[in-house]
Order: C-alpha cells, then structure tokens, then sequence
C-alpha cells in the first residue's frame, strides 16, 4: 500500500512538474538561443520577454525567429480590429512574419499587427506626475524657493489630453527674485495610427519679464514616432496666435508657426529615464521675433511610484519686453515628486 501512494504521489508530482514546463511561453532567436517564460506584450517592433533569470527582455521581433503563447492573448491590427486567440509567429521561406492563431488559417503578415497584449488594454490609460522643490536658507542670507509643477496625460485609442502647470517662487532677504507660473494644455487625435491633429494652448506669467499674462492658441499636424512604456518621441508642426499683456510696455499680438517635441525613454532596466520637450514659436509677421522653451533631464524611480528628478530649463525670448531684465532664463532644479498611471 505505501509502494502504491508512493508511487502515485511522484506520477502527481511529475505530471504537475511537466504541465508547468508545458504551459510556458516560448521564443526562439535566429541565433539558436530559446528562451522560455511569460510573454508581456508587443509593440513598436519590439517583444518583451520575462524570464525567471534575467526579468524582463527586450527583444526586437526582426530577432526572433518564432515565439509561442500558451494562453490567449489581445492582438490588435492596424486597422483597430482586435482577436483574443493564442498566437504564433515565425519567418517562413519567403522571409515575410507570420502571424498564426488556432483560429486563423494561414496567417497573416506581422506588419499588419499593432500590438499583442497578454489582457485587453484599458479603454483610458493614463499617466499623472507632480513634483515639489523647496529650499530655504537662513543666515548670513535669508533665501527661499518654491517650485510646484504637475501633468496629467489620458490616452484612449484615438486622442490624446495633456494638461499641466507649474509655478515658481524665490525670495532672498525678504526680496522677490523670481515669480512666474504657466498653464497648458494639448490635444491629439489620431486620424492615423502614427498621425495626429494637435490643439494647444497655453498661458504664462513672469514678473521679471514685464509679462502679465501670454495667451497662446495653436494647431497643427504631428507624428508619433514611438509610444511605449519605455520610449515615446512625438513632434509637431503648426501655426499659432500669441497675445502679450505687458506690465508696463505696450502689448502686442501677432500669428506664429510653432513646433512642439516631446521625448522620454528608459535606460538600464527602467533605472533612470531620459526626457526632452521643446516648444519654439516663430513670428509670421517679423522673423526677428522668436521663441523657444525646453525642458530636460533625468527621473529616477525610487519606490511604488516616488521619484527625484534632476531637471534643466532654458527659455529664450529673442525680442521680451523692453522692460524684461534679461532675454532668457535658465534653471537647474532637483525635484522630489509622485508618478501613477495604469
């Protein structure tokens, strides 16, 4: 009787050890190497992998010879059709990929798939960050700074809504040395998987560059060159009213072409993550009349969504008010903020 429940258990044991290698995930690279795990998703051209070994995998699919999935995965096409199937894919002799699911028969090309996701995405992702820098200093020198930004982006399958703000504040022996805020806001359709009509405005205002209040309204056409978790790169192109309500010298109004670029990506295993904006304006009226804002640097995540932020401001106005004390301003921030998103 013991021999017989002996045995039983390792038949239980093997047959539960060898469904779990079954039931795994499977890629096979042109150079030979098989991986096996848990596929996570693929997009932009690229397959992420986890393993136990090495975590997460980035793998460019020109790389893969064939991969496997175990259980049914979301595959979205470009023409915004979506299948719930397991998948198959590899290169036959012809050298096009082909996408094969237990339901399809023949395939079809991999160009023609936007994303494979293990679930469905959520109808509304979005993603949400603010950040807070404040320094006093007392002493020989009474100084204190104050420095709130945030941004909100919600993206469903065809827009895009982007609002922030950020306000800024220093003092230095009871003297104001610095005061200014901006608002904005962007909107994106896709009427394109890749293109996209953008409206924008925004509003800013600097104490010490004579500017009571900048409205500016724009649109144009853009193109989204990469939109992942780990790499986004947009720019856009268009035209633009500006209104400038000066403190003190005459106010001015004129029509602008304009251009925006917004650049983020991941390096060393989502370690730290480079970003880039840019955001220049034109006169259409008077050439000599430009300007241009960037924003740049690096976050670190730190812990369940809190991050520091090393960051970089320049912004140039080639003709500011007479009253301005300087054409451009340049900041060097360390920010300590809270990020979310689905």
């Amino acid at each position: 009787m013991k021999k017989i429940i002996a045995f039983t258990s390792w038949i239980i044991v093997l047959s539960f050890t060898m469904t779990i290698g079954v039931l795994a995930d499977e890629v096979v690279l042109k150079n030979g190497d098989k991986l096996t795990g848990k596929f996570v998703q693929l997009e932009e051209g690229t397959l992420v992998f986890e393993t136990e070994y090495a975590g997460e995998i980035n793998i460019q699919t020109d790389q893969v010879d064939r991969m496997t999935t175990d259980q049914p995965v979301v595959i979205t096409f470009n023409d915004g059709k979506t299948s719930e199937d397991q998948a198959f894919f590899g290169r036959p002799i012809d050298g096009d990929t082909r996408l094969e699911t237990e339901q399809s028969t023949g395939g079809v090309s991999l160009i023609t798939v936007k994303s494979i996701y293990k679930e469905p995405k959520p109808p509304i992702q979005f993603l949400g960050r603010a950040n807070v820098g404040i320094t006093s200093t007392k002493g020989n020198t009474d100084t204190d700074q104050n420095r709130l930004d945030a941004e909100l982006i919600a993206r469903t399958e065809q827009q895009r809504f982007t609002v922030g703000g950020a306000y800024n504040r220093e003092k230095a022996d009871d003297d104001v040395t610095a005061s200014n805020w901006k608002a904005y806001g962007l909107y994106d359709y896709f009427f394109q998987p890749k293109w996209f009509f953008n409206a924008n405005t925004l509003f800013e205002h600097d104490e010490f560059a004579d500017l009571d209040l900048r409205s500016t309204f724009g649109a144009g056409v853009g193109h989204q060159f990469f939109e992942s978790d780990d790499l986004n790169l947009s720019a856009s192109a268009g035209v633009s009213y500006i209104f400038e309500d000066y403190m003190i010298a005459e106010n001015d109004e004129f029509t602008a072409a304009q251009w925006l670029v917004s650049y983020d990506q991941f390096f060393f295993n989502e370690f730290v993550q480079l970003f880039h904006s840019n955001n220049g304006f034109i006169s259409l009226e008077d050439g000599n009349k430009w300007k241009i804002n960037t924003r740049q640097g690096l976050r670190f995540p730190i812990y369940k969504g809190l991050i520091t932020t090393l960051q970089y401001n320049y912004d140039y106005q080639n003709e500011p008010s007479p009253e301005a004390e300087s054409k451009w301003d340049s900041t060097f921030l360390f920010l300590l903020g809270y990020q979310f998103g689905n």
